[in-house]
């Protein structure tokens, strides 16, 4: 089966746009994707602090780990993708959720506090301020909220992005 994949190495900036890659070619390493991490940005030097959100010292990551990585296609995003971390490894791009999603897999109804649970601090307040004045449960919002997985204990853990 051949996956269709946009070329990240071996072509300039300008030379990249339309190039494609099979599923084998990636996975023999003959291109790879970059990608910005918590830990830092990942690309053929390993990872490098580029962005505030990036750590200032990157975790010592497997050599392995940093391959695998550089082996899965980017999500796509509106603004510039993150891709999230737990127990010192890169996490399981799980897809988009909608507030239903959060009420649907929490396990006591309470979308608002797996919501609370999955998000950094610092945007808790963006379920609350989706919320349309007078409602106590949110139907929808204008976001995109990506979910990820940790592989080893199951955490689950999101970031939110709009256009």
């Amino acid at each position: 089966m051949n996956l269709t994949i946009l070329l990240q190495l071996n072509f300039s900036d300008n030379d990249k746009e339309g190039k494609t890659g099979c599923y084998s070619c990636l996975r023999e390493g003959h291109f790879e994707f970059w990608h910005d991490t918590e830990y830092g940005m990942l690309d053929e030097n390993g990872l490098s602090k580029v962005y505030n959100h990036n750590q200032d010292n990157p975790s010592r990551i497997a050599s392995d780990i940093l391959t695998e990585m550089r082996r899965t296609p980017r999500l796509i995003s509106w603004q510039q993708e993150l891709w999230l971390t737990h127990c010192d490894d890169f996490m399981i791009y799980k897809g988009t959720w909608t507030p239903k999603d959060f009420y649907t897999n929490s396990s006591d109804g309470d979308g608002r506090a797996l919501f609370m649970s999955m998000t950094n601090e610092e945007l808790n307040h963006l379920w609350d301020e989706s919320l349309p004045k007078g409602q106590t449960k949110l139907e929808e919002w204008y976001p995109t909220y990506y979910v990820f997985e940790c592989s080893h204990c199951g955490k689950l853990r999101g970031n939110w992005d709009c256009d």
